[in-house]
């Protein structure tokens, strides 16, 4: 299966793009929308192309949205946002508007799509998946890693309510969320993460405790099938609502 690319809309940039799989024999009741990580600085569309291929074998139409890393968090979140936004505007022009979409992010990624979906933006995602990605808030804490540190002091610009998800959690409009964290986690808090869940309505954690972090772009693993599986059973309960 052929993955293509194709630009946003406004301004020109090789990152503001979107890596598109459209399986032939599309069947699936939802579509996947995955945001990479690279600690806000590094990673590409590219690093989700395997979970891609596996879910497009799956029927399961998907988009991997780039970003222009290392740039401020209003920059990022513009560019995913865009990216959900073309991502749409594909699934409208092939007759498929009003597809459930749901959002996966890894680490940074996560991050940047739990923001999509607590945003007030009109997006509106039919959930959210984050894997091993920060929880309630960003501001620095003891013990934190110097290279995230330094990340999310360039990421936030001294906005930290801005850049932690605590500060636009609304449970009246938050979508379902499932929050994935892993027992060799290096860089994110889990009672950060379980703070943020414990905002949300029927938000759930799950422990993978022998997985490390990042381990969700290779389908291949034990861990990488036993996500897949919870991510599975998360999807269809938000489709049965």
């Amino acid at each position: 299966m052929s993955i293509r690319v194709l630009p946003y809309d406004g301004p020109p940039h090789p990152r503001r793009r979107l890596d598109l799989l459209h399986p032939p024999a599309a069947h699936a009741p939802y579509a996947l929308c995955f945001v990479h990580g690279g600690g806000w600085r590094a990673g590409e569309a590219a690093q989700w192309h395997r979970q891609m291929r596996r879910a497009g074998a799956r029927g399961v139409i998907s988009a991997s949205l780039g970003y222009r890393v290392g740039e401020r968090l209003p920059a990022l979140l513009d560019d995913v946002a865009d990216g959900y936004r073309r991502f749409l505007t594909h699934l409208d022009q092939r007759g498929l508007g009003g597809l459930p979409v749901f959002l996966v992010g890894s680490s940074a990624g996560a991050h940047l799509a739990t923001l999509l979906s607590l945003s007030p933006n009109g997006l509106e995602p039919a959930g959210c998946v984050s894997v091993n990605g920060p929880g309630a808030s960003l501001r620095p804490w003891p013990g934190m890693d110097p290279e995230i540190h330094a990340a999310v002091e360039h990421l936030a610009g001294g906005d930290y309510a801005a850049a932690s998800p605590a500060h636009h959690a609304d449970p009246a409009t938050a979508p379902p969320m499932l929050f994935i964290v892993v027992g060799k986690e290096r860089f994110f808090p889990h009672e950060h993460v379980r703070e943020l869940a414990g905002m949300l309505p029927g938000a759930r954690v799950v422990l993978l405790p022998g997985a490390e972090h990042g381990f969700f772009y290779e389908p291949g693993s034990k861990d990488s099938a036993r996500a897949q599986a919870e991510i599975d059973v998360f999807i269809a309960e938000a489709l049965r609502g």
